[in-house]
């Protein structure tokens, strides 16, 4: 027999907290082949254990998993629903994280699972009353505010740029003049900042762009060129090496998503109320 909290949680609907920097969902999983987010992610199972695994053999049931940028792994459950939260890595210090969101951390993790489905609960209810998200993520889910990362201010200049708008055109030539920097020292400086090559960052950047689009009816094609793609073929090719979905599974799956926005960590855009 479920307890009330459980039944509560179970009766209110799917929802997304959607910012330049963060991002909570909790909705449907679908069937994921293998994926591969650019964000640290941590899973929450927000009424029972998932199944998790790295190499698509050695699964374990879990209710909390953390899972480093760019980790391809793969993620099943019975349940409904399925919480994530994803957390850009260029605005964490990734050596300074809590012991509890270390992909090789072995002692439990009770106290943020309980913390992360507190979190789910509040922008629940605040999508079923229609308010201003006015929260402040990491302390929500995470139960502390991350450390931020210090970055050179030349790829923090050209960071601020695409934040603003991820799915503009910006090659690595544009990124360099924006900088001051030489094409090659730019690319050198980039990926010694971050950890990843300027066009690794671009592809996921732009694959997390679509998540502003989920509750859209437009087409295929027409959403494809508004996330940035030049064509239907490299946004399906894309979004599936990231996701492990086409993206017509994604948007079915959305059909029914609060998707609550945030220009920044804390500060509301707009409330998109979708189906709920």
């Amino acid at each position: 027999m479920m307890t009330t909290k459980t039944s509560a949680r179970r009766r209110r609907g799917r929802v997304m907290l959607l910012g330049p920097e963060r991002v909570c969902y909790l909705g449907l999983l679908g069937r994921p082949r293998l994926r591969s987010f650019g964000s640290l992610t941590v899973y929450c199972g927000p009424d029972q254990p998932f199944r998790f695994s790295i190499d698509g053999r050695n699964w374990q049931e879990t209710a909390v998993a953390v899972v480093p940028p760019y980790l391809p792994h793969w993620v099943e459950t019975g349940e409904r629903l399925l919480g994530s939260v994803m957390v850009e890595p260029e605005t964490v210090n990734m050596g300074k994280l809590p012991p509890m969101l270390r992909s090789d951390h072995d002692g439990d993790r009770d106290e943020l699972l309980q913390t992360l489905r507190r979190g789910f609960a509040r922008i629940q209810a605040l999508a079923e009353e229609g308010a201003d998200p006015r929260v402040e993520v990491d302390p929500l889910f995470l139960g502390q505010t991350l450390p931020r990362r210090e970055l050179d201010p030349r790829v923090a200049r050209v960071l601020a740029y695409l934040r603003d708008d991820p799915s503009r055109h910006c090659p690595a030539e544009e990124a360099a003049l924006l900088s001051g920097l030489s094409f090659s020292r730019f690319l050198h400086l980039f990926k010694d900042d971050l950890g990843i090559t300027f066009r690794k960052f671009r592809a996921w950047k732009r694959a997390r762009s679509l998540l502003y689009h989920v509750n859209r009816r437009d087409t295929l094609t027409d959403i494809a060129l508004d996330v940035g793609y030049p064509d239907s073929t490299h946004f399906s090719h894309s979004i599936r090496q990231f996701y492990g979905l086409t993206p017509k599974d994604i948007l079915v799956g959305s059909r029914k998503l609060a998707i609550l926005l945030q220009s920044r960590v804390g500060a509301p855009d707009a409330l998109v109320n979708a189906g709920l």
